[in-house]
């Protein structure tokens, strides 16, 4: 059997259970299958394939007809033109995300920040911290998460990309420890925390239940984490220190309620599909 044969009935099985990028997935995964990128499929769709290559290859469908995320099933990610490695320990970084990590990054360069601390809460796979570990030549980034296991991904990840020496990672639950050790001073904090209602996870896509829930529920109207973390970064910002927060696209509102008289220059930023996703704000201190 040829590529383009396979091709072909693996697009129409996964067609057949729900799969409505089934062709694009049933490429994705040849690609992956024969370390080569997804265009060159094209030029060897006559390619014979091998036995175990077929079985190999069978087994990955076979995952992803179970709704299991490409991404958990190739154990990778292309995020800010970086390809993270990732594991079902972690959320798979979205595109969405990545307007957070802009905006931090236009701020840090508009304002001319030299040698900026920058703590992502909550870094999972890592793919912030990175992000703004590589494209900011001098920013000290320290990501936190409280779990081990995403620790461990995020540690790869970093070491990954070479930036040991200005990314580093901790285990804490939001800025707990950071408060714990008496850490202040710090340029910004970052977060995309998790936001889903309980309502909403209910109606998620199978795909995204197969990733940690603890990554994305957070309470009956999903501000949770935002009600403990606005008042926790009080106390590690310098004066004029800047929060960034993804947020739900109909959760502005709400999140700007939580802040109080010590935050000024609340702006809510919108993503390139013109949907509420960022909320930042500046500490004016107590």
């Amino acid at each position: 059997m040829n590529i383009k044969e396979l091709l072909n009935k693996t697009d129409n099985f996964l067609a057949q259970r729900g799969i409505e990028s089934s062709r694009l997935d049933a490429e994705v995964l040849m690609a992956e299958l024969l370390d080569m990128e997804r265009i060159n499929l094209y030029v060897k769709y006559d390619y014979p394939l091998k036995e175990k290559e077929i079985k190999n290859y069978r087994e990955m469908v076979k995952k992803r007809a179970k709704r299991i995320p490409l991404a958990y099933i190739t154990g990778k990610k292309e995020f800010m033109s970086l390809e993270f490695d990732l594991s079902e320990a972690v959320l798979i970084p979205r595109p969405d995300t990545e307007n957070l990590v802009e905006e931090v990054i236009s701020y840090c360069r508009e304002n001319e920040l030299e040698k900026p601390q920058i703590i992502d809460v909550g870094c999972g796979s890592g793919a912030i911290s990175v992000s703004l570990g590589y494209y900011l030549e001098d920013a000290r980034v320290v990501g936190s998460d409280i779990s081990k296991a995403a620790l461990k991904i995020a540690r790869h990840n970093l070491k990954k990309f070479e930036l040991e020496e200005r990314v580093s990672v901790v285990q804490s639950d939001l800025l707990r420890e950071f408060i714990k050790r008496d850490i202040a001073e710090i340029d910004i904090v970052v977060s995309n925390p998790p936001y889903i209602s309980e309502k909403e996870m209910a109606e998620l896509a199978p795909e995204v239940k197969k990733e940690p829930r603890t990554a994305l529920e957070a309470g009956k109207k999903g501000l949770d984490f935002y009600k403990k973390l606005i008042p926790q970064a009080e106390k590690v910002l310098k004066k004029e220190g800047m929060l960034f927060l993804e947020i739900g696209s109909r959760q502005a509102e709400a999140v700007l309620d939580i802040f109080d008289e010590n935050w000024s220059e609340l702006e809510i930023i919108k993503d390139y599909a013109d949907h509420d996703r960022i909320v930042s704000a500046k500490y004016e201190g107590e």
